[in-house]
């Protein structure tokens, strides 16, 4: 992969944010572009300097701007860019950048001010993808955790993953290439670093999914028989009556969802139709969907009626509730006399609440994101948020298993390097050691102009 030497142009600011408004110029030939524009000569690095802005023929007075130049190589793309602040009009700001264009640069690719950063290794891929995750991201959490990759706590993960793998593989080559010289060639010490390493691996998987569930939300259903309280939980949640609520068992025939932002996270509260033996079509309908539901949750809140004794239908909820994270919730314990038949019922941790009186709702709130999310997670260690990112663990991990499984079944130890040289492509994947253009014409489509 070859830097270009031409050099492009682009407004870095979206239209209507403000009063400035800034093109963007790197490459060769920036410095002389400002001058030809601005009429300044020697522009001194790193200084916002006021400037007046010409057409290129210099026949017509644009803007009094502001001008700062950055040399190479101390700025952003690793090139000479420069930066024309002017009055915060889009259509001012276009009017600039066809003048740059005329004066001799081309209009810059989405994301290709990054793509220059990274090429010139300024940055790895996923510093340069955390640039967009700041863009776009609509919580205080999600721009936390963006600014921690920007940091590099990614990349720094992911090659402290790659000096293991490559320790690894220097001990299976050694094995290979000097036989003679190694008493047993499927030594402990191989063993050892194989497991580490796909320990290691399999514990940024864990971690990635929290990541995502930050990024994407987390879907948490409410599941429980007819007339647990759960639409009554749900609009509590939401802390506004969304669902109808009645004393009519069976009032939700259908799924309802809504989302709030909780601590950072979109958290998606889905209310199902109760678990029960319905006799009508309609009902059954949504019993099925709300079994549909349960599965495509990431989060279970299974609701049960502390004023009643457990039943056959509580004891179905508590099967379709066990294949997934969840949280146990007796409701009504404003109503509840003798808990004694649910703690045997339910044989574990739960909580008592109450949706009419707001009981405990605040501690069911902060258990809802330790469960789906993990606070702990979040507030040490390195958290994967990137789609991406994931694949290419996912699958170094199932070379590693591959690399392990040929070892302990006796295959020749070139195979099992083979899976581990794979496994060290797949991470070199992320931080672009190896990327193809492929992957990085795929990442840095998804950049917005002049970033």
């Amino acid at each position: 992969m070859i830097l270009s030497n031409d050099t492009i142009a682009a407004i870095a600011t979206p239209p209507g944010t403000g009063g400035v408004a800034i093109v963007r110029i790197s490459g060769a030939s920036a410095r002389g572009i400002a001058e030809r524009l601005t009429g300044r000569q020697n522009l001194s690095a790193n200084l916002l300097k006021p400037c007046v802005i010409h057409s290129a023929d210099g026949r017509q007075k644009l803007d009094d701007c502001m001008v700062v130049f950055f040399q190479a190589p101390r700025s952003y793309t690793g090139e000479d860019v420069l930066e024309l602040h002017c009055h915060g009009s889009h259509f001012l700001a276009q009017r600039i950048l066809e003048e740059t264009l005329k004066a001799g640069a081309r209009l810059a690719a989405p994301g290709e001010f990054t793509k220059r950063a990274f090429l010139a290794g300024k940055i790895d891929l996923t510093q340069a993808e955390s640039v967009t995750e700041m863009l776009n991201a609509g919580s205080e959490l999600q721009l936390r955790l963006a600014l921690k990759h920007l940091d590099g706590d990614v990349a720094g993960a992911i090659k402290k993953l790659r000096q293991d793998f490559l320790a690894l593989l220097a001990e299976l080559e050694a094995a290979l290439d000097y036989p003679e010289e190694i008493e047993n060639p499927r030594t402990q010490k191989i063993r050892e670093l194989l497991l580490s390493a796909r320990a290691e691996t399999v514990k940024l998987l864990e971690n990635s999914r929290q990541g995502l569930l930050i990024q994407s939300g987390a879907r948490i259903v409410l599941a429980g028989h007819t007339n647990a309280g759960k639409s009554s939980l749900f609009n509590t949640l939401l802390q506004y009556d969304r669902a109808i609520v009645t004393d009519i068992a069976g009032t939700t025939t259908d799924t309802v969802s809504e989302a709030v932002i909780f601590q950072g996270v979109r958290f998606t509260f889905v209310d199902t139709a109760g678990i029960r033996d319905g006799k009508g079509t309609i009902e059954q309908l949504g019993i099925e969907r709300t079994r549909a539901a349960i599965e495509e949750s990431d989060v279970v809140l299974a609701v049960f009626d502390a004023s009643e004794t457990p039943t056959a239908e509580d004891t179905e909820i508590l099967k379709l509730t066990t294949a997934k994270p969840g949280i146990k919730v007796l409701n009504k314990d404003d109503r509840a006399t003798d808990l004694s038949k649910w703690k045997k019922f339910l044989s574990g941790e739960f909580l008592t609440v109450s949706a009419k009186n707001r009981t405990n709702i605040d501690a069911l709130r902060g258990q809802l994101f330790d469960v789906s999310v993990g606070a702990q997670k979040v507030s040490s260690g390195v958290v994967i948020t990137n789609a991406r990112h994931m694949g290419a663990l996912t699958r170094a991990q199932e070379a590693l298993h591959g690399a392990e499984t040929g070892l302990i079944s006796g295959a020749t130890l070139d195979c099992v390097a083979a899976d581990v040289r794979s496994a060290l492509g797949f991470v070199g994947e992320i931080t672009g050691t190896n990327a193809s253009e492929a992957v990085l014409d795929e990442v840095f489509s998804r950049f917005c102009l002049g970033k």
